[in-house]
């Protein structure tokens, strides 16, 4: 979502609301911006292949399930070299399976290899 610049002639009579405006106006479409970058670069997959596939060919993030144990955190790391990069904070509760194991799961969380 471009933004066109261009010289605007504001009086001084209500510039500081001019001014508040702009700015809630900038952060809004930088917000926006960087939330549509984010979301085009998370994808979901319930497969370890897919995962894999995913992580060599895509990369970004991968938003798969995890039974929550260290180990199997750490053999997820060894095989594909990616790691969990984030358990977003309003993570919806998703009944799942680990995508190494199949053991039972909770949520997602996202992985990603380190370039």
């Amino acid at each position: 979502m471009p933004r066109e610049t261009a010289k605007t002639s504001v009086g001084i009579d209500g510039i500081d609301i001019y001014i508040r405006n702009l700015l809630v106006d900038i952060q809004r479409n930088m917000y926006n911006k960087a939330l549509q970058f984010r979301e085009e670069r998370i994808t979901s997959t319930d497969n370890w292949d897919e995962f894999v596939q995913l992580l060599d060919t895509k990369g970004g993030f991968v938003s798969a399930h995890w039974d929550g144990t260290a180990e199997t955190e750490d053999k997820i790391k060894e095989l594909s070299k990616a790691t969990i990069r984030c358990i977003p904070l309003d993570n919806p509760k998703e009944e799942g399976k680990c995508i190494l194991t199949g053991n039972a799961s909770t949520q997602r969380v996202l992985f990603a290899r380190a370039y």
